[in-house]
């Protein structure tokens, strides 16, 4: 994925070089920012990948439709309609069933390291 977003900077700048590009008002240098965050993301989220189950981890990725949805009201101004609430409730509700059943299995195990260590996984997916 970096070497892909590394390919798409070094088309841009070649196709500068060689065609007759009207000049840009924006830096392209602005792509680390995104990719920044992209990086510091991928990082937690593979980080909690060893703390956590792997069905654990998918089920938890599954947050990223809310907080895609959220972005979109807040910085596209996109309406979400009743059905779009509803299916959002549920994308949290089964998230949240998930997390809870997985950080109450393990506490209820006689080794307390290791409910520690899925509390944190859960902790860091949520954060990434």
């Amino acid at each position: 994925m970096f070497a892909g977003e590394f390919l798409c900077m070094i088309l841009f700048l070649t196709k500068k070089a060689f065609t007759q590009v009207p000049e840009q008002k924006m830096n392209p240098m602005w792509i680390a920012i995104p990719a920044m965050f992209d990086i510091c993301g991928s990082s937690l989220i593979f980080l909690a990948l060893t703390m956590c189950a792997a069905s654990v981890y998918q089920m938890m990725r599954g947050a990223i439709v809310v907080i895609t949805a959220m972005m979109a009201v807040i910085f596209l101004g996109r309406k979400q309609f009743a059905h779009h609430w509803i299916s959002l409730f549920t994308i949290v509700l089964g998230v949240f069933i998930v997390g809870f059943v997985n950080i109450m299995a393990t506490s209820s195990d006689a080794a307390n390291t290791a409910s520690q260590t899925s509390i944190a996984g859960i902790v860091l997916l949520l954060l990434a």
